[in-house]
């Protein structure tokens, strides 16, 4: 299917309903958190129905596992890891080098020292 179709769909049932609201025949709210649209016209139900359907054809527009192709697998990569985590004004520091864990300790160290000035200064 073409992947422009549900897009398409879409645009157009908005359309329809942003005319059904002009035209007073729809009607939008929030219940709760979720909102809605109501409409008793039939541009809204038609407008409905096109963004449903576009729902639909995206899901159905990609392909099969089946029609994919498989891509070369790329050279591994060797991946460096870290973070901080601070608990109250401890730094807790993990890696997955050393190298990591020394760039690590310096930011910590920083950011630590900016912490401290910016409480001082606010007393």
């Amino acid at each position: 299917m073409e992947s422009r179709l549900p897009a398409i769909l879409f645009i157009l049932g908005i359309a329809l309903l942003l005319i059904a609201f002009v035209k007073g025949e729809a009607e939008a709210g929030i219940f709760i958190i979720f909102p809605f649209i109501a409409g008793s016209g039939i541009l809204s139900f038609f407008g409905m129905l096109l963004i449903f359907l576009s729902f639909i054809l995206f899901i159905f527009s990609f392909p099969l596992k089946s029609e994919l192709q498989e891509a070369p697998m790329p050279a591994k990569m060797e991946k460096k890891t870290g973070g901080i985590v601070f608990i109250g004004p401890i730094p807790v520091i993990f890696s997955s080098d050393l190298t990591t864990a020394k760039i690590l300790i310096i930011v910590a160290t920083i950011i630590l020292f900016l912490f401290l000035l910016l409480f001082l200064l606010s007393l």
